[in-house]
């Protein structure tokens, strides 16, 4: 069985069209990053660290300001992982001073 080059799996990942999670303890989701370039996120997917249950989830969606990707971390049981009031969110877009610019 042949699998398929990490690349490839982010890439399909940020060419399906799906919004931010609304509700990142529904979703489980924990920690999720947006760029405004494709490239920038795969590059920055070569940095993530995945547990056995958790996966790389993202997308690409539209805000105000034009077309943007984004990556997460989904678990698979959210109580075992932690605490949910530290579930991350790195948004350099977010205008309440959320998050961060690299």
């Amino acid at each position: 069985m042949q699998t398929q080059n990490p690349d490839t799996q982010i890439s399909q990942i940020l060419g399906e069209s799906r919004d931010l999670p609304k509700d990142p303890q529904q979703e489980q989701i924990v920690m999720w990053r947006i760029f405004r370039d494709k490239n920038d996120a795969l590059e920055y997917s070569q940095h993530i660290l995945l547990e056995p249950d958790q996966r790389i989830v993202g997308g690409r969606s539209v805000d105000s300001a034009g077309d943007f990707f984004w990556l997460g971390v989904e678990v698979a049981d959210l109580g075992a992982w932690g605490h949910t009031q530290a579930i991350q969110l790195a948004d350099p877009f977010d205008g309440k001073g959320q998050g961060f610019t690299s």
